[in-house]
């Protein structure tokens, strides 16, 4: 029997696959609470995420910056250097992930904000799918990723 959250990527994932193919983005199901994507930057380089939804949507997802050659995460040399909400620490600032929270992964730069109040948290703003939380990163790799982090 599948649980809540495979029920909920089930559920959304058809909208997320429908954007990847307008926008071209790569798209590939790892598991039914996971998945990668790699989405075009501003400089023409490409940039991976890990998303894992096992504790989705009770909790937000975990959005990792992904190589999906050697399947690390959270490598430096795979993460944009920071501006706006790509915080210095690697973590997408949003309180759509679940790595921003200090609660969570010691990277996180939140002990403020509340994981299972995610969804009302104002700084969420649309953000409340998959679809609209990769259209968000791809949003601001197009507009404000400017280069790598050194390795």
């Amino acid at each position: 029997m599948p649980t809540a959250s495979e029920l909920a990527v089930t559920a959304e994932f058809p909208a997320l696959e429908e954007n990847a193919l307008l926008l071209g983005w790569k798209l590939e199901r790892l598991s039914p609470t996971s998945f990668a994507l790699t989405m075009p930057a501003s400089d023409g380089t490409f940039f991976s995420v890990l998303c894992v939804c096992d504790r989705y949507s009770a909790e937000p997802p975990a959005w990792h910056w992904y190589n999906a050659d050697t399947k690390q995460v959270d490598q430096l040399r795979d993460t944009p250097k920071e501006v706006g909400f790509f915080h210095p620490s690697g973590v997408i600032c949003a309180p759509w992930n679940r790595l921003a929270y200090k609660s969570v992964d010691p990277r996180g730069p939140h002990d403020d904000w509340q994981i299972g109040h995610w969804r009302s948290n104002p700084q969420t703003g649309g953000c409340k799918t998959l679809g609209a939380m990769a259209q968000r990163i791809a949003l601001e790799l197009k507009l404000r990723m400017q280069g790598r982090r050194a390795a």
